[in-house]
């Protein structure tokens, strides 16, 4: 078996199991009952929790880099990236430096997640999904494959966003620099749902228990409990009551 490669600075467990070719950076932290896969590459200072699993090839705590045609500034300095108990991280994933998982999600298998994200526990990010800078998750969210989260972007406690939603938060469209506070992505309130293949412009709200059918292209707020369908998104009708639950 090849080695994996430790910086002596790391603090890993007894009983933590290291993949083949797995390479471990300075400072990192990994707790009890921790696997990680073969190919993983854990960047300087991560922390991840105990219990967690790691899949072939995931790079953990990743630095943003900044190159000379991005508009956007970048934060320089980042804390760790932190991993909760238990979570499983899939194959191929990409966590950066400066977020933070919670307890028990689950990332699927490519899914990459920029820094200054912050997922509530109990979530799961799905396979393909990209989740961009700077977004708030909350608890028990499911996100499923292949949606793009923009940055700058609020989803609550117990939303549920179907596959190949897309969401955006700059109304330019061009490549000016423009203020941080320009970048306005949507925001979900807690228990709403957003259907497949739906779009979400800047700077919108859809309501708690909210529900987007699929395919809509919703560019002005959705009212709590409202059913909105069609493009341009329209409320139809009012959400069952039965279809309401913080469970």
């Amino acid at each position: 078996m090849l080695r994996a490669t430790i910086h002596p600075s790391a603090q890993i467990a007894s009983d933590v199991v290291l993949g083949e070719y797995t390479v471990v950076g300075e400072r990192v932290k990994i707790g009890s009952g921790t696997i990680v896969g073969n190919g993983c590459v854990v960047h300087n200072d991560t922390i991840i929790g105990r219990d967690a699993r790691l899949f072939d090839n995931a790079v953990i705590g990743r630095v943003p880099q900044r190159v000379a045609s991005m508009t956007r500034a970048m934060t320089t300095i980042l804390p760790p990236l932190r991993i909760g108990d238990g979570c499983v991280v899939g194959a191929c994933a990409v966590l950066y430096r400066g977020t933070i998982v919670g307890e028990a999600c689950l990332i699927g298998d490519l899914a990459t997640i920029r820094e200054e994200v912050e997922i509530g526990g109990d979530s799961v990010i799905a396979r393909l999904v990209s989740i961009n800078y700077n977004t708030q998750i909350g608890r028990r969210v499911k996100i499923m494959d292949n949606s793009h989260i923009t940055g700058n972007m609020t989803i609550e406690d117990g939303v549920f966003v179907s596959v190949l939603v897309s969401t955006t938060n700059d109304k330019d469209m061009d490549r000016r620099k423009n203020s941080e506070a320009s970048y306005n992505g949507p925001t979900i309130r807690r228990g709403a749902s957003i259907g497949a293949a739906a779009t979400l412009l800047p700077g919108v709200t859809v309501g708690e228990y909210a529900m987007v059918g699929a395919g809509a292209h919703v560019y002005r707020d959705v009212p709590p409990r409202k059913i909105a369908m069609g493009s341009p998104a329209r409320v139809v009708r009012d959400v069952p009551a039965d279809m309401i639950s913080d469970n």
